[in-house]
């Protein structure tokens, strides 16, 4: 075995390790994001009963601006327990924080609650999407002799591009367009192999 085949035969196995660890964190944020949507949902159908011991705690800035709003709840020998907090930045995907905040000021707090572990459960789907698709480009990588090819750069862009858009809701035009950025960069310089790899085989 030369050493071309040698270095191959390392880059397939690291492709083969690397498929398998997205695999099982894809299959970890599969079963989270599932806990979280059905807990969330749970919440909105109990809200009758959660809404009697929920209170909603605001923490405010110098200026009195909400910085945080701290959700509780009280059990049965009155002792409040913190569940969960939210800033005004968070939520920006499908407009979380808008549609918590209709609902704490309505007093619907398990609504509230349940919009935000449905939310974070989206989130977290979304990740595993993204997973899959990365496991299938180790996939593709490991069965080829190259790791420039059309089928490759193709699922690459697909995963910079879903990447690039899923940053933009949840943190905002300035994080996407710097992961947009990096992400082209990236893409620009595999492609360019990808030319140098397609005129090399045309040449042989």
């Amino acid at each position: 075995m030369n050493e071309y085949e040698i270095k191959l035969a390392n880059v397939k196995k690291s492709c083969d390790v690397a498929r398998k660890v997205a695999k099982v964190l894809n299959v970890i944020m599969v079963i989270v994001a599932t806990f979280l949507v059905v807990s969330g949902i749970g919440f909105i159908v109990c809200r009758g009963i959660v809404n009697e011991c929920m209170t909603i705690e605001v923490d405010k800035n110098f200026n009195g601006e909400t910085i945080m709003h701290v959700m509780q709840i009280i059990d049965s020998k009155g002792t409040t327990n913190e569940l969960f907090e939210f800033s005004n930045s968070d939520g920006v995907l499908i407009g979380t924080t808008y549609l918590m905040k209709h609902f704490i000021g309505k007093e619907m707090y398990a609504e509230a609650f349940g919009v935000g572990f449905i939310s974070l459960g989206v989130r977290i789907a979304i990740i595993a999407g993204i997973f899959i698709i990365i496991m299938k480009v180790f996939k593709l990588i490991q069965n080829s002799d190259t790791p420039f090819g059309v089928d490759i750069m193709k699922r690459l862009k697909s995963v910079f591009i879903i990447i690039t858009v899923y940053t933009f809701f949840s943190e905002g035009l300035g994080s996407a367009v710097l992961t947009g950025a990096v992400f082209w960069s990236v893409y620009c310089i595999l492609d360019y192999g990808y030319v140098l790899q397609k005129e090399s085989d045309e040449t042989l």
